[in-house]
This record gives structure tokens, C-alpha cells and sequence, in this order.
């Protein structure tokens, strides 16, 4: 295997996701954004920013969000021990309010691809005290940290995320192991 000179060693425990740029929605150029002048009627549709951001990462791909806080869910596959089936497990990641998350890709629920849903504030009372990744299918959040429900007593497992020298990688194992709850992963698929 040859080794890209411009890429860092990856840490121990840890697989490489892909250039943080990757990661990143993409907003259209200046002259794009300003639209013809004088024309205010021109605004930057979710549509819009979904036409000009590449999605070069394994698997789904989403734009959320107005262009100011507009963040993507990626999936990526990480290796699993020798042995284990499915060979790979699919992993959400998100860039959401300056901070990375990772969590496996599959609503314990009815095995919906979460990276279909979207990244939210979970907040009380107008505290917001982290965030979470609500799925499309029937509105259950997880907490992106913790893999904890709202709704449910099931969790979704969650994944360290470092970002070295404009490069992104996550854990091999799950962070929120210590997590009590049942995990259901649906043989390592998304089942829609």
C-alpha cells in the first residue's frame, strides 16, 4: 500500500475519514451568492448549496440548514476486528456548531440511515446543553455524545472524532460503551 506524503501518520485507535474539507458543505462563490445586482429577490436555497457541495465520502450525503449554519452528515465505513460481520460499519459524521460527531448510521428503531435526518440543539428550557441527530423516518433524537434517546431506552453508539492537520479521523471503537441500553444495528445496514 503506497503511503500519500501529505497525510499524517493516523493515531493509534483511530481510522482516517478524509480531509476535513470532505466534511464541509461548500458555498457557492461570491459573485454566485451575490446574485445579479440589485436583485434581492436572489436568495441561497438548501437546493442551492446542495448543487455545489461535493460528496465525495461513501454513502448518503446532506445538506441541512440555511448557509450560515448550513453542516453535512457523510457516511463513512470504518474496518472492523477480523472475524467480525459485517466487515465494516457505517458511520455518520457532522461538523455542527464547531464541533465534530460521529455516530453509527443506523435508527435503532426501523434501521433508517440517520445521516438522512439532521443535526439539532437539544435544549431545555432554551438552554442548549449539546446536540443530536433527530432520524427522518419518525423524529427519535439521539444524543450525538452520549447515543441516548429522548424517546426511547435504545442508544445509538458514538464515536471519538480528531481533526490533525486538516485530516479527520475516528475512533475504531465507540466511545459510549458505558452507556446502559440496548443497541440494535440491523446487521450493520440501513434498512431504507
Amino acid at each position: 500500500m503506497t503511503i500519500d506524503p501529505g497525510v499524517p501518520a493516523t493515531p493509534a485507535g483511530y481510522v482516517l475519514a478524509g480531509k476535513v474539507s470532505d466534511f464541509m458543505p461548500l458555498t457557492p462563490s461570491l459573485s454566485q451568492a451575490a446574485g445579479p445586482p440589485n436583485d434581492e429577490s436572489h436568495t441561497n436555497s438548501e437546493s442551492d448549496l446542495a448543487s455545489t457541495t461535493a460528496c465525495p465520502v461513501i454513502g448518503d450525503c446532506s445538506v441541512k440548514g440555511e448557509e450560515k449554519d448550513a453542516h453535512l452528515i457523510k457516511v463513512i465505513e470504518i474496518p472492523q476486528p477480523a472475524g467480525r460481520y459485517p466487515p465494516t460499519k457505517r458511520v455518520a459524521v457532522s461538523f455542527f456548531h464547531s464541533k465534530w460527531y460521529a455516530f453509527l448510521n443506523i435508527c435503532p428503531h426501523q434501521g433508517s440511515a440517520l445521516s438522512r435526518g439532521s443535526m439539532t440543539d437539544i435544549e431545555d428550557m432554551g438552554i442548549v446543553w449539546g446536540a443530536g441527530v433527530t432520524c427522518s423516518l419518525h423524529g427519535w433524537t439521539f444524543d450525538a455524545i452520549s447515543g441516548q434517546s429522548d424517546s426511547t431506552r435504545f442508544v445509538v453508539d458514538t464515536y471519538d472524532v480528531k481533526e490533525l492537520d486538516g485530516f479527520v479521523y475516528i475512533s475504531e471503537k465507540p466511545r459510549n460503551t458505558h452507556v446502559a441500553g440496548p443497541r440494535r444495528d440491523f446487521g450493520g445496514r440501513e434498512l431504507n
